[in-house]
């Protein structure tokens, strides 16, 4: 190659990337909700510090068990949860309702945490994180139902834990005392945008749970409904338009197409189900009281 003609492919090597770089800059690449909980948690993002013997044993990284992972974000959150508030009652009354779909060989427990917005998180070892936002966003108990689901499909597909010890390998953590890991575990998760394909699969696991339990399954269509209108009302709203670089580069896909599907998803299923009624549990949120303590007989519904 001749080198004028090398220096017009430079030329325009460089000119394209700058193209892509202002066409970026121009869609604001946001996701509504973030990837779980991709803004930090001070409470997570605070080294954990545990006086436990287990926090410090020193453990090589390929030696990680996730079920010790999480005894060590238990004994961080415990005390916080200790004596419980009325949201942490009812979120513990809701995992005991879900633990049984559970395949993993250790118990689930969501924890309540202070953020401005509506989130939750999924920690490797059964461990997940509501905020109290959450609580006033969604509008019934079937849609925080869809949601715990969701982060219990990352934890249960082993997004969480295969993620943190692919991260951690890579960055060549040698053996580190276990309570370090966890630090360590937890800032990868929460600097960590999950790909399209993952969220999809938690998607797809909250759905059929939802489907295996006593709640209404169109409890996660609206969900995403109740969170699409947040993020509306704060002006905040995804485009509606196509734009690949956009919905390449964004983790989550829209909460309105996530909508659309799992609620077509739902009817679909209550035309294969019409003689059964299921819960919604609109009353219970309010209340903060889970229907294992606290049945409604207006809250059953059907088609």
């Amino acid at each position: 190659m001749k080198a004028g003609a090398r220096i017009a492919a430079l030329v325009a090597l460089v000119a394209c990337g700058i193209g892509l770089i202002l066409m970026l800059q121009r869609a604001r690449l946001q996701t509504p909700l973030g990837s779980t909980l991709t803004s930090a948690f001070q409470v997570v993002g605070a080294p954990l510090k545990l006086a436990d013997r287990v926090a410090s044993r020193v453990l090589p990284v390929g030696d990680l068990d996730e079920k010790e992972l999480g005894d060590i974000y238990r004994a961080s959150f415990d005390p916080q949860a200790s004596p419980p508030s009325r949201e942490q009652r009812y979120l513990d009354s809701l995992l005991k309702e879900l633990q049984p779909f559970a395949g993993k060989p250790f118990p689930y427990r969501a924890y309540v945490v202070d953020y401005p917005t509506p989130n939750a998180m999924a920690l490797p070892g059964g461990v997940l994180l509501v905020t109290r936002q959450l609580l006033t966003t969604l509008h019934s108990e079937s849609e925080l139902v869809s949601v715990l689901a969701h982060e219990m499909g990352h934890v249960e597909r082993g997004h969480c834990f295969d993620t943190v010890r692919f991260e951690l390998a890579a960055r060549k953590i040698g053996a580190e005392p276990l309570g370090a890991i966890a630090d360590l575990a937890s800032q990868v998760l929460l600097a960590h945008s999950y790909s399209k394909t993952m969220e999809h699969e938690a998607d797809e696991y909250a759905f059929e749970l939802l489907t295996n339990s006593r709640y209404d399954p169109r409890g996660e269509a609206a969900a995403f409904q109740s969170l699409e209108q947040y993020v509306a009302a704060r002006g905040d709203r995804t485009p509606q338009q196509a734009n690949p670089l956009r919905d390449y580069f964004t983790s989550h896909p829209p909460l309105e197409i996530r909508a659309n599907e799992f609620g077509q998803r739902a009817h679909a299923w209550w035309s294969r189900h019409a003689e059964q009624r299921r819960y919604v549990g609109a009353r219970n949120l309010a209340a903060l009281v889970a229907l294992p303590r606290h049945e409604l007989a207006d809250e059953w519904t059907g088609p």
